[in-house]
């Protein structure tokens, strides 16, 4: 079972979690709980922690949040919410991510950046598809498998087209599609160029959805100064791609997103 580490000061909330949720009915062992930021650093540092969730004072939460960005990067954060259900929620999808975290693939090994990294590709691929509705779960994902992306900041998204995608693909057997979306990604847009975070999916044969999205603490000044670095970049990779894999890409339009919510399927009423 999965053991998590709970910091805070709300005596409420500690009461939640002690008192008011089944944990016989999860797949956690009743947690760790930490009043103060150091408390929560000592825990850390002395038992073995799968996931933790902290509300605190904003300055009071620093110390947490610096010692979990560079000391433990790869370790989930989950939402610490003021009720049961919601609670109840927000654990149903942490056991998914710590299910994904520590599978066993067999011969194949990952470690958990690894996977993080790999459920972060999954989760953009059903953002840019459109897949994606609930934008309070999509900012809990984004925090739980540590996605360092700054999603209330304006970003880009390109549309390009892709004219030889069905013969390219054609030639090429099994699963293509997604083989040809994780080259573009790793090969030549890349994950993280300049403090921007370039997401990539291959929608259809033709259509390919880039968003380019700051990362925190590093949004670039202005709007534009955004857009002068992404075209940039979003141009010399459609050089690379068509010099090493002979593929003409074209850049069909270009949008400014307010934020990542902008993505989101809406709605369909009843």
């Amino acid at each position: 079972m999965y053991k998590l580490l709970l910091v805070t000061d709300r005596e409420d909330i500690q009461s939640l979690f002690q008192d008011q949720l089944d944990w016989k009915k999860t797949s956690f062992r009743p947690p760790f709980i930490a009043a103060t930021a150091q408390e929560g650093i000592d825990l850390l540092n002395s038992r073995a922690i799968d996931a933790v969730g902290y509300l605190l004072p904003q300055d009071d939460a620093m110390p947490l949040k610096r010692f979990l960005r560079y000391g433990r990067p790869s370790l989930p954060i989950y939402a610490v919410c003021e009720n049961a259900a919601e609670q109840e929620k927000v654990l149903k999808e942490l056991t998914g991510v710590l299910d994904r975290l520590h599978a066993d693939f067999a011969d194949d090994y990952y470690d958990e950046e690894a996977m993080l990294t790999i459920q972060r590709d999954e989760l953009v691929h059903a953002l840019l598809a459109g897949e994606l509705k609930d934008w309070e779960a999509l900012k809990r994902s984004f925090k739980m498998i540590r996605s360092h992306v700054s999603l209330d900041h304006p970003s880009i998204l390109y549309e390009i087209d892709m004219p030889q995608g069905e013969v390219y693909l054609a030639r090429h057997s099994g699963h293509a599609q997604q083989r040809l979306e994780s080259a573009l990604r790793n090969n030549f847009f890349g994950r993280y160029v300049e403090g921007i975070y370039y997401a990539v999916a291959v929608l259809t044969p033709r259509h390919i959805r880039v968003v380019c999205l700051p990362m925190h603490g590093k949004e670039p000044e202005s709007i534009d100064a955004l857009g002068a670095l992404t075209d940039a970049h979003i141009r010399d990779s459609i050089q690379k791609i068509k010099e090493y894999l002979g593929l003409d890409l074209t850049v069909t339009q270009s949008a400014w997103l307010d934020s990542v919510q902008d993505l989101l399927c809406p709605e369909q009423p009843e």
